[in-house]
């Protein structure tokens, strides 16, 4: 058949329009976003407005720059993904109304269910207030703090105690208000000993129904809190913020910034009225970071001196924990394998792991020392690092028992011998790649102030160590978690009331052996002066020089008597004579005003008393603008007459 040919254009046939309307797939497939959408809204809008704040700005920016389709589906991502972290992470936080002690088996012998119940019921709202601590200010805080400090000594006040011992009396009430703070989530101080020594009970309930202890303990969980909601939402990791938020971060400064500023406005005064700044006393101290630094480094190169001396061998290691800890995989995506731990129960496991490890290792006798440090992944989870010194021979052995507990947990996600060397490596120290101390060095200054680490770089999130080591710092402060710790050898606290003593003849009239362990940690060497005091292995009980302490005649705010360290003895003399190393008793007060210091002098009254200038420095002719010192003396005067004309009408 051959082709019709149209004479007209418009007269060859045309496509199809097609149907203006979606298609029933089509139109499903849109509702079912839609629906999903909506359920993922209404969830974050359950969520603290800490959190809130930070979705809701990323898909702003997201819509922004790619469309409101892409922020959508981004928000769904979310809901599938994220949220059931984020609850994982609210359910650990959370306080439910049933009463917790009721799971302890302490209580049950004392209370009734019941009346446990009723006690929880009676905090419902005080409850609901703690479940908003993410999205609490610092006075908000410590206004919840207050209100649960006041009902716990309304609860104590009101309990009969007529007929009972005061050692009963005082049991009766820990317990009490024991059961108000398990309700919160908070251990009760001295609870594994309480039962067994009574001269804690006084002060431990004290503490329970006093304001400045329940804002201490609130204030760290409203911030724990916040950046393990952060860590969940993925916030904190290679992509964002490594190590910690930037929330974190700038709290940290600004705490920083709040304690330089009070050390500058106190002085440190004894007796007799002599004073000396407390900010040069706080420079001078390890709280110092570069001091902190040099002195860790003055330690373990004392330590890998004793290391060739005994002829030992070096083994560095480095600890990772399972994989269920890590919020975040090394790529910067959430892990779907996390449990939902946070940053303080993950160095839990680490320590738990240690004293295994340690206990091995004595039933087998394998003595070892040297340092550890822990520092963060990117998402937060630490990691450790031990730089250990032992026998030669003991090398191999040392090394399977490490391998054996480091693998324990979890053993079934190493299928790979790359797997178990990311949980457990072990590297032997070469004497002639470099020393012990050096290679040590990295770790503790990029843990601390990034000092001569200037162009290198952080491995997992690639930015620069001078940067991150704040975030680390801050990251160990918002966590509490030690990052240098020192494994045998002498304690460090005589040797540093050793170097304050600067009488030579005093400590040689001591004894001999008192001299030769001051004369080690005078010149500060750290190697000598652990020989001196017993070796690396020494046993607290087996120090030759000790510190000495003596109990003050004043209290707590708690009633526990003050006891502070005032010098150092010899374990073979006694207590009886001590060499004492802190002669005077320092107290904090205001800093003086000096002649012509303003910044701490305040005025006395909030009106400026001086004499107005005349008008005499206007120009005679008006009509010419005024130079720039008129117009200042012409604001300054008329600032000063309009405040006296307010004082006048007032």
């Amino acid at each position: 058949m051959s082709q019709l040919a149209f004479t007209w254009p418009w007269n060859a046939p045309r496509q199809a329009i097609a149907c203006p309307g979606m298609t029933y797939q089509q139109q499903r497939e849109r509702n079912r976003q839609i629906e999903a959408l909506l359920r993922v809204r209404r969830k974050i809008a359950t969520l603290p407005d800490c959190l809130q704040r930070e979705i809701y700005r990323r898909s702003d920016a997201l819509e922004q720059r790619s469309g409101t389709p892409a922020a959508n589906g981004w928000l769904r991502q979310v809901g599938q993904y994220l949220l059931p972290r984020i609850e994982q992470v609210m359910v650990q936080w959370r306080l439910e109304s049933v009463s917790r002690a009721l799971s302890m088996n302490i209580f049950r012998g004392h209370f009734d269910t019941d009346f446990l119940q009723f006690l929880a019921s009676r905090l419902v709202n005080v409850t609901t207030r703690y479940n908003r601590l993410p999205d609490m200010n610092r006075a908000d805080v410590d206004r919840l703090a207050e209100d649960i400090a006041h009902f716990i000594r309304a609860e104590l006040a009101n309990i009969d105690i007529e007929k009972e011992s005061e050692r009963d009396s005082l049991y009766r009430w820990y317990l009490h208000a024991a059961a108000i703070c398990q309700q919160f989530n908070v251990t009760p101080p001295c609870w594994l000993h309480a039962s067994k020594q009574a001269a804690l009970l006084g002060p431990a309930v004290i503490r329970m129904f006093s304001e400045v202890w329940w804002k201490t303990k609130l204030r760290r969980v409203a911030l724990e809190w916040r950046e393990h909601l952060l860590i969940a939402f993925g916030y904190v990791s290679k992509k964002h913020h490594p190590f910690a938020s930037s929330n974190c971060l700038r709290e940290w400064r600004e705490k920083k910034r709040r304690t330089r500023d009070f050390l500058k406005s106190r002085e440190l005064e004894d007796e007799e009225g002599h004073r000396i700044s407390l900010i040069d006393k706080y420079d001078a101290s390890i709280a110092n970071p570069a001091i902190r630094r040099c002195e860790l480094m003055t330690r373990i190169r004392g330590f890998e001196t004793l290391c060739q001396q005994l002829g030992y061998a070096g083994e560095f290691c480095t600890l990772t924990a399972p994989a269920k800890y890590h919020a975040t995989l090394s790529s910067g995506h959430p892990n779907p394998a996390w449990n939902g731990a946070s940053p303080r129960e993950t160095q839990s496991w680490f320590n738990q792991t240690w004293a295994r490890i340690r206990a091995r290792l004595h039933r087998d006798n394998i003595r070892i020392f040297g340092i550890r440090v822990a520092e963060p992944h990117h998402d937060a989870t630490p990691h450790w690092h031990l730089l250990i010194f032992l026998r030669p021979e003991q090398l191999d052995a040392f090394r399977c028992i490490m391998r054996d507990y480091a693998l324990a947990d979890d053993s079934g996600e190493l299928c790979s011998d790359r797997a178990k060397q990311a949980r457990f490596a072990s590297v032997a120290m070469d004497s002639s790649k470099g020393s012990a101390t050096g290679y040590i060095a990295k770790y503790i200054a990029k843990n601390i102030d990034g000092y001569a680490l200037d162009g290198e770089r952080e491995h997992e999130s690639g930015r620069p160590l001078r940067e991150t080591a704040a975030a680390v710092t801050a990251w160990a402060a918002r966590w509490r978690i030690r990052q240098f710790q020192f494994i045998g050898g002498a304690p460090v606290t005589v040797y540093r009331e050793l170097r304050r003593l600067r009488s030579g003849p005093a400590a040689r009239s001591l004894s001999i052996s008192f001299a030769a362990v001051h004369a080690a940690a005078d010149v500060g060497d750290w190697a000598r002066y652990v020989n001196e005091q017993g070796g690396p292995f020494v046993k607290r009980d087996d120090l030759q020089v000790r510190a000495f302490y003596l109990s003050m005649d004043n209290f707590n705010r708690y009633g526990e008597e003050i006891v502070t360290i005032r010098g150092v003895y010899d374990r073979l003399i006694g207590e009886r004579f001590a060499v004492i190393t802190r002669p005077r008793v320092w107290k904090i007060v205001p800093r003086r005003c000096e002649a012509g210091d303003s910044r701490h002098q305040s005025p006395w009254s909030s009106v400026n008393n001086c004499t107005p200038p005349g008008i005499d420095f206007l120009p005679e002719d008006l009509s010419q603008p005024l130079n720039r010192r008129q117009r200042q003396t012409l604001t300054r005067w008329l600032r000063v007459a309009g405040s006296r004309n307010t004082l006048r009408g007032s």
